[in-house]
């Protein structure tokens, strides 16, 4: 009988721990965020554009979790020429991709393109290698309180004219924690 008693006790204090203290609910969800430059520079061999992502505009699920985000990931990145119109020879010698704050006072190299033939490339996704303090701050930004960044693509070419669109693709997985009543 002591046993009985023993047993319902702690059911009771478990059930009133939980109607208490609330369960715990934490859930992943995946997003991507895209951003596209359109380049178009005829008179010079470089060129540098930019432009601000909002995660809360990428993901209803982002939007709406945003208070309870416990951690964001982003799990890979890659870019695509989706239109290219200049010499089938025309390379990027170099480009970079940084992240920046939205107001555009800081910014940190996301990633480095190097020797990519454009017409090689064109239309087929690229993976992109991330830097580990672009990365951190991409995230930074993305769970301050504007949930947005600024990215910036500057490249050097060979030749002219520069007549081509990229869009850059990242993959992110985001994680929130609940308190359910």
């Amino acid at each position: 009988m002591k046993k009985v008693y023993l047993l319902l006790s702690v059911l009771i204090l478990a059930a009133t721990s939980l109607w208490y203290f609330g369960c715990s609910v934490s859930k992943d969800f995946s997003f991507g965020i895209d951003k596209e430059f359109v380049v178009t520079n005829y008179d010079s061999l470089t060129y540098s554009r930019s432009d601000v992502v909002d995660a809360r505009k990428s993901s209803s699920d982002f939007e709406k979790n945003k208070s309870d985000l416990s951690s964001l990931d982003i799990r890979s990145a890659n870019y695509t020429i989706t239109y290219f119109q200049g010499p089938l020879s025309q390379k990027i010698l170099t480009g970079t991709l940084s992240v920046g704050d939205v107001s555009g006072s800081t910014q940190r190299v996301l990633a480095t393109i190097t020797g990519v033939t454009l017409s090689a490339v064109a239309a087929k996704s690229q993976p992109l290698t991330l830097t580990d303090a672009g990365k951190q701050y991409f995230k930074d930004q993305l769970l301050g309180s504007s949930s947005s960044a600024r990215l910036y693509f500057s490249a050097t070419t060979n030749e002219v004219p520069i007549t081509f669109t990229v869009k850059f693709h990242f993959d992110l997985t985001a994680t929130y924690s609940t308190t359910v009543p």
